[in-house]
């Protein structure tokens, strides 16, 4: 089974109806058909719980939605990747600097790097490194 990491924007699509995509819908029926594996790191479920709690607080969601996606999220394969090591840490840094990033979505490059595998997002700066680096959708 081929790994793809996947960003928190990227999975919003699952989980926030207003930012529905049918690609982002293929590539989920992949991973739960276990034909892909979701890969990401060990801070993507605060992320995800933070874009569920802003889109609360923006009046995009109810607050039952909240916790529908949170089930749903748990329904999801994926296998989480600690990034707490110095050399990880250094690697995230590295790529945040050189494209002009947040430490998150460095993150996400420095593991598709890492297990030399597509970056699925819908950030166009992130798309845009993760391209030039080969990871790219």
């Amino acid at each position: 089974m081929s790994p793809v990491v996947v960003d928190a924007a990227f999975a919003g699509a699952w989980l926030l109806p207003d930012e529905h995509s049918r690609a982002a819908d293929k590539i989920l029926r992949s991973i739960l058909g276990q034909k892909l594996e979701l890969a990401v790191p060990d801070l993507w479920f605060y992320e995800l719980m933070n874009l569920l709690v802003s889109a609360r607080r923006r009046k995009r969601i109810g607050e039952e939605q909240v916790f529908e996606a949170h089930r749903l999220i748990d329904t999801i394969p994926c296998r989480s990747y600690e990034q707490q090591t110095p050399l990880a840490r250094d690697r995230i840094s590295r790529l945040a600097l050189r494209f002009g990033l947040s430490a998150y979505a460095a993150a996400c490059i420095e593991l598709a790097d890492r297990l030399q595998c597509p970056l699925l997002t819908f950030d166009r700066d992130l798309n845009r490194a993760a391209s030039t680096l080969g990871l790219g959708q």
